[in-house]
């Protein structure tokens, strides 16, 4: 599908839906997104301009599109309700913490999702191959985007409480740091240092285990039994109903570009590396995205409830979800969620 004839479905498809205001809308999106390759549908919305080009095109006149990096979910979601950006891309244990926290108020709810991808606890200790190896580890630390809030970190909870029994979730929450993914992998290639374990993301995790420097301990999909949506985007209800054309044709943008790399990974491989000028070989980060089981983009969530059922029980959200259709808008329920 060639990116000069979609952005012209995108607006058809917008107006056909009939939702489309002309006036007072917003005149600016701006995307918070964090590091690696999760966040590649972003990379492709704004490279070729989707947004702006279906607002153009439905009589909403010039927007402008930006997007702004943060280190974790933590950062992510407090640029969102500080106003500072409309849609924060984040793991599905910030999307939940962020929707129990705005219940009731500003009703932060997810607007796509973009990926599943296992997450991947590597560490460079060779004393340490099984979780419980983490009880004898001595100056060790375990680097997460955000501490106890990051998908990573809520992962990391879900795995000890399998392993210890429910009661002790936090088992392991004192050795985790926060530290942004280019500082952890750093850190575990270079060796002496007091982090030794990183809850890796691509295209980090796919360094450390290629550097034979470092090891795999376990995975996410491990934790979770099977492949499970990692990160999505959301925005609060006020953005939504202010802005409703705005809203249709950034939710079908995210749409279009992940069908667009689903047809082509080579190809979305080289957006990749191009657009955020990467300094990664452009052939790793093909494989990378063309490794069955590696990186998956798509729009359906996948095991959400397993994690909102989890900080449920050990009260770190408040509000129990019936449904994943509880903290997703209502344009995701054509999908076969879970």
């Amino acid at each position: 599908m060639k990116m000069r004839n979609i952005t012209g479905a995108i607006a058809a498809a917008v107006l056909v839906g009939g939702s489309v205001a002309v006036s007072a809308e917003a005149d600016q999106v701006r995307f918070a997104q964090q590091f690696g390759l999760l966040y590649l549908p972003m990379h492709v919305v704004v490279d070729q301009k989707l947004v702006e080009a279906c607002a153009k095109d439905t009589g909403l006149g010039d927007v402008k599109v930006s997007m702004h990096r943060f280190s974790g979910g933590a950062a992510v979601n407090q640029a969102l309700l500080s106003g500072n950006v409309d849609f924060a891309a984040g793991g599905i244990g910030p999307l939940l913490t962020i929707w129990d926290k705005t219940k009731g108020k500003l009703n932060v709810r997810a607007m796509t999702n973009l990926a599943a991808m296992p997450l991947k606890l590597n560490t460079n200790d060779p004393g340490v191959k099984t979780l419980p190896d983490y009880l004898n580890a001595e100056d060790h630390k375990i680097a997460t985007p955000s501490v106890k809030v990051s998908i990573q970190a809520r992962v990391l909870q879900m795995a000890a409480a399998k392993q210890w029994g429910q009661d002790s979730f936090d088992k392991l929450d004192d050795m985790t740091v926060s530290m942004k993914h280019p500082s952890a992998v750093a850190a575990l290639l270079a060796g002496g240092q007091a982090v030794k374990s990183h809850f890796a993301t691509l295209p980090t995790s796919w360094q450390e285990l290629q550097s034979g420097k470092a090891h795999n301990v376990i995975t996410s999909y491990d934790v979770l039994g099977g492949r499970h949506s990692t990160v999505a985007m959301y925005n609060t209800e006020k953005w939504k109903t202010g802005n409703p054309g705005l809203y249709e044709c950034v939710w079908k943008s995210f749409r279009t570009a992940i069908d667009w790399i689903n047809e082509d990974k080579k190809r979305g491989a080289e957006l990749y590396h191009r657009f955020t000028r990467s300094k990664l070989d452009k052939d790793d980060v093909i494989r990378m995205l063309t490794t069955p089981g590696e990186m998956d983009y798509s729009v359906q969530p996948e095991r959400t409830m397993q994690f909102a059922e989890f900080l449920h029980s050990v009260g770190a959200v408040k509000n129990k979800a019936g449904s994943w259709k509880d903290y997703y808008w209502e344009n995701n329920y054509d999908q076969d969620g879970s």
